[in-house]
């Protein structure tokens, strides 16, 4: 919000988003708590929010759309690197406002991108008032914004704290995970392990683990979805993305962008989950991988 009362446009939607677009936006971005909140945002009843606000010095809200590591890393971390550059440009010190339940990988990451404790705020008001507010712009898709992540990542990643056994070639398991799981996914790990893959279920991992298992492997299976977001860190390697009826390109346009070779393999849909055949997946490896 502006002093006089108005949204951010950039902040929450397209410039051109009627008021009902912008109240969506709002609740998606987890700005808002109740219809009451959402109509005083609205109508610029500051007055209203004034009550409510927590002040701070100069503030960036990193919320995202979406409670989803990819968009987390891939939308939200680029805007660290934005923020950066405008501290070095004015010596002024920005805190950095996120969820107070907020998922552990957000504080693993922002810890391992080198943000202190004292430039967090974990937000425990609705609204916050700040003598700057930055909002950078939406990230688009480039190859800088992900170097940095990557090498600040694994600059600050400790090899011997979060050591783990990987090897070279690894399978992603989404058995955690409540849809697009692999039904057959003890073949498919059957299959796989004659290539010398080994298994993984992120979740079980911290950030830093999953960075040196994908920044070590030179190959990496796993069905479409959000454990894939770590192939930024990928080095030389190539990526095999499992889809059932629905294919979406966001890892396949993420791999191009920092130079990963990709594969996708078709699977056969089962409700939300797939069936992967497993002569189809052999021989796609052996095609990629023997040449």
């Amino acid at each position: 919000m502006t002093n006089a009362g108005n949204p951010v446009d950039e902040s929450v939607g397209p410039a051109d988003d009627d008021k009902n677009g912008v109240i969506k936006s709002l609740v998606r971005h987890g700005f808002v708590d109740g219809v009451d909140l959402a109509r005083n945002v609205v109508t610029g009843n500051t007055d209203a929010l004034e009550e409510r606000a927590r002040t701070l010095d100069t503030i960036c809200p990193l919320s995202y759309r979406y409670i989803n590591y990819y968009h987390w890393t891939i939308e939200t971390l680029p805007r660290i690197r934005y923020a950066r550059a405008y501290e070095e440009q004015t010596n002024d010190e920005v805190t950095y406002i996120v969820w107070s339940d907020a998922p552990a990988y957000v504080d693993e990451t922002l810890e391992l991108l080198g943000v202190p404790e004292r430039k967090i705020e974990r937000a425990t008001s609705t609204v916050y008032r700040g003598s700057n507010v930055i909002v950078p712009s939406f990230p688009e898709q480039t190859t800088a914004d992900y170097r940095w992540i990557r090498e600040t990542i694994l600059e600050n990643a400790d090899p011997d704290t979060d050591s783990i056994d990987t090897g070279s070639n690894v399978y992603i398991s989404r058995s955690n995970a409540i849809e697009r799981q692999v039904v057959n996914e003890q073949e498919v790990v059957d299959a796989l392990s004659r290539y010398d893959f080994e298994p993984y279920v992120l979740e079980n991992q911290s950030v830093a683990q999953n960075v040196q298992l994908f920044h070590e492997a030179d190959a990496v299976v796993g069905a479409h979805g959000a454990g894939l977001t770590d192939l930024i860190y990928c080095d030389d390697a190539t990526v095999f993305e499992l889809f059932g009826s629905k294919v979406k390109d966001p890892y396949e346009r993420l791999a191009d962008t920092v130079g990963v070779d990709y594969q996708p393999i078709q699977c056969q849909p089962d409700s939300t989950d797939i069936v992967v055949d497993i002569g189809h997946l052999e021989r796609t490896l052996e095609n990629v991988l023997e040449t």
